[in-house]
């Protein structure tokens, strides 16, 4: 049997501590490893604290200055609104400041230098082709008149009529157009008060809505001036009977044949209509 060696008992203690050091060991670092990891979490929850207060911070900042710019631009939007209705009054009473000044300017014309009656003709150049027209228009009717009466066809009176109403509205036509060649009439007579067009009642400028020169079609392109009266005017006149022929036409009642006219006299019919009552030109 083999003999047992007795140990000192300091020695004895050593050897227990070292065991229970050993036994220890992985506790502590555990409890190491784990005190560490929760101080880097708390220390990395601290950084995205501090992170989200600054970018709370900042964002706080920016949006008291979006607020301040909004504000200031609302400022600015209800100064521009003031200044554009104060704008829009001045521009009103500028514009009832010149039509007072045209007004006062006109009357102190009218009393210095009174607006003298303008009276235009018809353009006799034009007559003078008419009445070669109807001249030509005759004589060619009076040919078929006798070429007829050769041939005997004159057995129905109902020809015998219609060539005979021909030939007699054909020479008053002309008959017309010479006399109006020879004395010349007067197409339109103008004064402050209004227009006087041929033998129609005197179109008082007030009574006119507006003028409208276009064509007579776009085959013939006739200009002519179309003058529309305000609504309830047309009662204060006693129409001819070629206006109620024109009343529901493109002439109107009172319109003037401006391709009847000189073309200086035109222009110059057109400038003062312009001036007295609001113009528009149609003529595509």
């Amino acid at each position: 049997m083999q003999r047992r060696i007795a140990m000192p008992q300091s020695q004895k203690n050593l050897t227990k501590n070292a065991v229970r050091k050993v036994k220890s060991a992985p506790e502590i670092i555990v409890e190491h490893a784990l005190s560490t990891a929760i101080e880097t979490v708390e220390k990395a929850a601290e950084t995205d604290v501090k992170r989200t207060n600054k970018r709370a911070e900042k964002t706080a900042q920016k949006l008291k200055k979006a607020q301040k710019v909004a504000k200031a631009a609302q400022n600015e939007a209800k100064r521009a609104n003031n200044l554009s209705h104060k704008i829009e009054k001045l521009n009103t009473i500028a514009e009832k400041t010149s039509k007072v000044k045209g007004v006062i300017k006109e009357k102190i014309q009218d009393i210095i230098a009174p607006q003298k009656e303008i009276s235009f003709y018809y353009d006799r150049r034009q007559l003078v082709v008419l009445t070669a027209v109807y001249a030509l228009l005759a004589v060619l009717v009076y040919l078929i008149s006798n070429c007829l009466l050769m041939v005997m066809m004159y057995n129905s009176f109902v020809l015998l009529g219609f060539l005979i109403a021909t030939q007699i509205f054909t020479l008053l036509a002309l008959a017309l157009v010479l006399f109006v060649t020879i004395f010349p009439q007067r197409l339109a007579f103008i004064n402050k008060d209004g227009i006087k067009i041929d033998h129609n009642a005197l179109l008082k400028w007030s009574d006119i809505d507006y003028a409208e020169e276009r064509y007579t079609s776009y085959i013939s392109r006739r200009p002519f001036m179309a003058l529309h009266l305000k609504k309830g005017a047309l009662k204060n006149y006693r129409l001819t009977f070629m206006q109620h022929l024109c009343k529901k036409n493109i002439f109107t009642p009172f319109s003037i044949p401006m391709y009847a006219m000189r073309p200086n006299d035109v222009s110059q019919i057109r400038e003062i209509i312009k001036r007295h009552v609001k113009y528009e030109d149609n003529r595509n």
